[in-house]
């Protein structure tokens, strides 16, 4: 019977890491580090996950890119839990890339994602809650200034971020997208609260998207059911959601990639997580490696790569773990398969010496004792202490 190449994913990929490392990381989903703001003159705590092979020792290092979460302490979990199981290869599945995730607690969440200064309610009233409103300008030159260039430091980051908000955290990324364009890839506003200030951001969309140049940045809006059964008038929420949608559909000659989606069945508390799935798809759509496809052709995986670094603007690259995950699930139906994959992985990290391990060893067990040889050769020269390619150099030694 012959085994389709996803289930064979399946069956083998949860086994990659040793159980003690899944166990461990089980329990640790990230960790807290911080930064002080000389520009909001404060100590701010983030929230760092870093992705299974980020640790990966027997691995060449790798860079990820990094998604950058508002209300972090709040969506942590759900964000970090779509990574994992749509990056990592958990069940064959390969649809987005590993990623480092930055999720950002507030401190003053209402001086923070307001963009201006407003003391009384969409009703009109005064409110009180709104006294600290307006400091969204230099929260976001707090992120580009000071929080991202910290990341860069302490983290094996790539230069390409996402920036997901909800909520006021919406209206935060769809500001970072008008103010500060040079310093995502890509923006996720949920069910953004645009009614801010007699809907200053929605004024402002038409013109923006219609002169500035956005090419090879993504934005996702995701809009959910606020409709209320007592709304007498209009629903300024809901509708300058909707007029957003409509202006971004009519006027976009920016070269933004745009999409958006209206979930009927969820509220303003329960669309971030589907929206924050939908929203990963369709920044990565193109992204899916498709497996049968890659095992049939071993070369079709880095023009896959060089498609997605062209649509992305950023050069992206399988992983060596990638390139050695599918030369394991080659290695059950084709032989000759699994070594072009590792031969691919040669060629991306030459400096590795494992891959050349993993050659001889094929290499060895085909029969072809002087390419086996050559293999092992090249990984001791990489390594002088790899003594298991000194023992089975011995063992391909004539008698």
């Amino acid at each position: 019977m012959r085994v389709s190449p996803q289930l064979l994913a399946a069956l083998l990929l949860p086994a990659l890491l040793p159980a003690q490392s899944r166990f461990a990381r089980a329990t640790t989903i990230g960790k807290v580090d911080s930064v002080y703001s000389a520009t909001l003159k404060e100590n701010r705590p983030y929230l760092v996950y870093t992705p299974p092979s980020y640790d990966d020792t027997t691995t060449a290092p790798q860079r990820y890119p990094v998604l950058y979460l508002l209300d972090g302490d709040a969506h942590f979990h759900s964000v970090t839990g779509l990574i994992q199981i749509l990056g990592t290869g958990v069940n064959g599945t390969f649809v987005v890339p590993e990623m480092i995730v930055v999720a950002i607690p507030n401190t003053d969440r209402m001086r923070d994602m307001t963009p201006t200064r407003v003391e009384t309610g969409p009703d009109g009233k005064p409110n009180p809650g709104f006294r600290t409103s307006g400091g969204m300008p230099q929260f976001l030159s707090f992120i580009k200034s000071e929080l991202i260039p910290q990341v860069d430091q302490r983290y094996r980051t790539m230069p390409y971020r996402v920036f997901v908000g909800h909520s006021l955290g919406g209206i935060t990324a769809i500001n970072a997208l008008y103010t500060i364009p040079e310093t995502f890839n890509a923006y996720v506003a949920i069910d953004p609260s645009l009614w801010w200030d007699n809907t200053s951001l929605l004024r402002k969309a038409k013109a923006y998207v219609g002169s500035t140049k956005l090419d090879q940045k993504a934005l996702y809006v995701a809009q959910a059911n606020t409709i209320n059964a007592d709304d007498t008038t209009s629903n300024t929420h809901f509708w300058a959601i909707t007029q957003f949608n409509q202006v971004l559909r009519t006027y976009n000659k920016s070269g933004l990639r745009y999409a958006f989606r209206y979930y009927d069945g969820d509220d303003h508390g329960s669309v971030p997580l589907i929206s924050e799935y939908d929203a990963l798809r369709f920044i990565f759509d193109g992204y899916k490696l498709d497996l049968p496809r890659m095992l049939a052709s071993p070369r079709s995986l880095p023009e896959h790569f060089r498609n997605v670094s062209a649509k992305l603007g950023t050069t992206f690259a399988p992983s060596e773990r990638l390139l050695q995950t599918y030369a394991q699930i080659a290695l059950s139906q084709d032989s000759t398969k699994a070594m072009e994959f590792l031969k691919i992985a040669t060629e991306i990290y030459p400096q590795s010496y494992r891959n050349y391990d993993r050659l001889g060893a094929l290499a060895a067990a085909r029969g072809d004792k002087a390419k086996a040889k050559e293999y092992f050769e090249k990984s001791l020269a990489l390594n002088p202490s790899n003594t298991s390619a000194r023992e089975q150099l011995k063992k391909l030694a004539p008698e």
